[in-house]
C-alpha cells in the first residue's frame, strides 16, 4: 500500500497518539454550574468519573464588591462578575456552562395531552402554548419537558411548559459575554434544584423543598416522575413565609389529587442558622430533613471550602445542580438559550472543527509525502537514469523540511482537539479507515473534507469496459443538491490497468465503511467524479530494471464521499 502507515513513524506517531488521546479525554469532562442572584454569583465545577460525582472547584463573587460607580446595570454587573470568575478559575474550552434564572421570572404550566404520535407532540405544544400562557409566542422564550409515569397509564402525556419573557434572556445575554463559547443553556433555578434532589435524596416518595434565597423563595415538589414549583416573593424566614408555605402545600394537594408530602428539604444560606432550621421544624407538619450531598459527592484533592464545613452545601445547591445538567445527568433538561444565540454558536464552533480538520489531513498527508521521498530517494540512488525524478525528491526534501516547521507550530494547537469530542473521533477514524482500504498498487494524492453542494453528472458510467469512450447509461441513484452537505473528497492513482479495479477495490469498500459500532454505512453516496479518471503521463527514457516498475500509465481517479449527517 503506498500510503504509509505513520503510527509507525515515532516523531509523528506521537503527535497522532496526542491529537486522538485528547478527543478521548474529552468524553471524560467537567462542567460548571453558574447561579447568577440578586446579590452575586455562585459558581460550582463538578466532573463524574467511574460513577462518582467530584466537586473541582467551588466560587462566589459577590455585586456588592464590584465598583458599583462603574456601572449600575445588571448585564454589567454580571459581565464584571463574570471577568472576575474567569480571573480566579480555570475555565477549559470544553467546560460547560449551564447559566441559571430565577424562578420569579418563570412562568410554569402542567398539563395533559391526550395520547398521540410522537410527531405530533410539537404540534399539539404550539396549540396549548396559546391557551396556557397570556402572550404572544413571538414575545417568549419557551421551552417543554415530557414526564415520563412509573406506571403505565391511558391518562395522556403529561407536559410540563415553562415559558419567559424575551427581555429576561436578551436583557441577560450580553452580561455573558466573557463566557459566551462554553454557555451550553440557560436553566431555572427551581428545575436546578429538582435535579439535585432527584438525583441523590434517598425518600421514594415526594418531597417538599424550601430554597431561600435574596428577594424569593422557591417551593418545589420533587417526585419520582414529578415536578411542581411556586415562586414566593419573600426572603425571610418567619410567620409570613411558613402561611405561604402551607398554602402551597395545600393548593399542590389539590390540584395533585395526591397525598401530602411528609419530608421537607431546607436550602439556602440563610439555613446555616440553626435557629432558622428550628423555626420552620417547629411551625410546619412535616418532617424537616437534611439532603447529606457530602456523604454521596467526592471533593476533589487539595481542594476546600468554607462550604463543606457542614453536610450540606448551603447556598451552593441550585450552582451544583446547574453543573449536573452540563454533566447530561440533569432530570429535566429544559433550556431557555434562544435558537438564533444558539446558531450563532455553532457556526463559531463549526470553524474550529473545520480547522481540526485540516490539521488532522495535513498530517496524513505530510507522512505520505514523507514515506514517498524515502521511497524515491533510494531509488535515485541506484539508477542514474531517473535523474528528473532526482529533482523532484530534492523538491519534496524542501517541501518536507518547511512542513515540518510549520508541523512544529502547529502542534501546540492541538489542544483544540479536545473541545470537539465525538466529532473529532469520527474524523480522526474515518481518514485512518479510508487509508487502510486503499490496497497496494493505488497512489493515494489527497483527501479533502469541506460544505459543498455534491458535484452529480447526469448521467453515470455503467463500468471499466469503455470507460474512456463515450457510452454512458442514466443513474440510479440520485442525490440532493439543493442544500450543502459534508463531503469527503478523495484522489488518487492506481496502477491497475482497469477502472473496474478502482470499482471494487476502492469505491466500493468505500461506500460499505462503518465507523465505530454502527450498523450504518459513514457514507450516504460514494461514486467517482465524472470526468476525473484519465490515463497519467508516463516517465520516459528511462531504461534498467526499473521500466516495469516505472514505465506504466497509471489511471487518475477522484471519488467523492457524502458523509451521513453526524449525531
Amino acid at each position: 500500500m503506498k500510503v504509509l502507515n505513520f503510527l509507525n513513524d515515532k516523531n509523528f506517531g506521537e503527535i497522532y497518539k496526542k491529537g486522538l488521546s485528547s478527543v478521548k479525554l474529552s468524553r471524560d469532562k467537567s462542567a460548571w454550574g453558574l447561579e447568577l442572584g440578586d446579590s452575586g454569583l455562585k459558581a460550582v465545577k463538578a466532573r463524574f468519573h467511574d460513577g462518582a460525582l467530584f466537586i473541582e472547584a467551588i466560587d462566589r463573587v459577590d455585586y456588592s464588591s464590584i465598583n458599583h460607580e462603574i456601572t449600575s446595570k445588571r448585564s454589567e454587573l454580571i459581565e464584571n462578575a463574570l471577568n472576575i470568575f474567569r480571573g480566579r478559575n480555570l475555565v477549559n474550552k470544553s467546560d460547560k456552562i449551564i447559566i441559571s434564572l430565577s424562578g420569579k421570572m418563570i412562568l410554569s404550566r402542567f398539563f395533559s395531552l391526550p395520547p398521540i404520535k410522537k410527531s405530533r407532540i410539537a404540534e399539539a405544544i404550539g396549540y396549548e402554548l396559546r391557551k396556557q400562557v397570556p402572550f404572544e409566542p413571538d414575545e417568549i422564550v419557551w421551552d417543554y419537558q415530557q414526564f415520563e409515569d412509573d406506571e403505565a397509564t391511558d391518562s395522556g402525556i403529561k407536559i410540563g411548559l415553562f415559558a419567559t419573557k424575551k427581555e429576561n434572556i436578551y436583557g441577560l445575554l450580553p452580561g455573558l459575554a466573557p463566557i459566551k463559547m462554553n454557555v451550553e443553556a440557560i436553566q431555572i433555578t427551581p428545575i436546578a434544584i429538582y435535579n439535585l434532589v432527584h438525583l441523590y435524596s434517598d425518600s421514594d416518595d415526594d418531597v417538599i423543598v424550601i430554597n431561600v434565597e435574596k428577594g424569593n423563595t422557591d417551593f418545589i415538589v420533587v417526585g419520582r416522575s414529578k415536578y411542581w414549583n411556586r415562586s414566593i416573593p419573600i426572603s425571610e424566614v418567619n410567620t409570613a413565609l411558613v402561611r405561604e408555605i402551607q398554602r402551597s402545600i395545600g393548593y399542590y394537594v389539590s390540584v395533585s389529587k395526591g397525598t401530602k408530602p411528609e419530608i421537607i428539604y431546607l436550602m439556602g444560606e440563610v439555613f446555616e442558622d440553626d435557629s432558622k432550621i428550628k423555626f420552620i421544624d417547629e411551625n410546619l407538619e412535616g418532617k424537616v430533613n437534611f439532603l447529606d450531598l457530602l456523604d454521596k459527592i467526592k471533593i476533589s484533592k487539595d481542594f476546600d471550602h468554607p462550604a463543606f464545613n457542614k453536610r450540606n452545601i448551603y447556598g451552593f445547591e441550585a450552582a451544583l445542580g446547574l453543573a449536573l445538567q452540563g454533566l447530561n445527568l440533569g432530570e429535566i433538561k429544559i433550556n431557555l438559550l434562544p435558537p438564533d444565540y444558539i446558531k450563532e454558536k455553532q457556526v463559531s464552533k463549526r470553524k474550529i472543527f473545520a480547522c481540526v480538520i485540516t490539521i488532522a489531513i495535513f498530517l496524513s498527508l505530510l507522512t505520505q509525502s514523507i514515506k514517498d521521498y524515502r521511497i524515491w530517494k533510494s531509488l535515485s540512488s541506484g539508477v542514474d537514469a531517473v535523474n528528473e525524478t532526482f529533482n523532484e525528491v530534492k523538491k519534496f526534501e524542501r517541501i518536507y523540511k518547511g512542513i515540518e516547521r510549520k508541523v512544529k507550530e502547529e502542534e501546540k494547537n492541538l489542544h483544540i482537539w479536545e473541545s470537539i469530542g465525538v466529532q473529532g473521533s469520527f474524523w480522526i477514524e474515518a481518514i485512518h479507515k479510508v487509508i487502510d482500504i486503499i490496497p497496494e498498487n493505488v497512489y493515494l494524492l489527497s483527501i479533502e473534507s469541506l460544505w459543498d453542494i455534491p458535484r452529480v453528472g447526469k448521467e453515470e458510467r455503467s463500468g471499466s469496459k469503455g470507460f474512456f469512450e463515450r457510452k454512458k447509461v442514466k443513474t440510479s441513484k440520485e442525490i440532493d443538491t439543493s442544500k450543502e452537505v459534508l463531503i469527503m473528497n478523495i484522489k488518487g492513482e492506481s496502477s491497475a490497468p482497469e477502472v473496474s479495479y478502482i470499482e471494487e477495490k476502492v469505491r466500493k469498500p468505500l461506500e460499505n465503511l462503518t465507523l465505530f459500532d454502527e450498523q450504518v454505512p459513514v457514507f450516504s453516496d460514494v461514486r467517482l467524479v465524472e470526468g476525473s479518471v484519465h490515463h497519467v503521463k508516463s516517465l520516459e527514457n528511462v531504461s534498467g530494471d526499473l521500466n516495469d516498475d516505472l514505465n506504466v500509465k497509471p489511471i487518475s481517479f477522484e471519488i467523492q464521499c457524502i458523509v451521513r449527517p453526524l449525531n
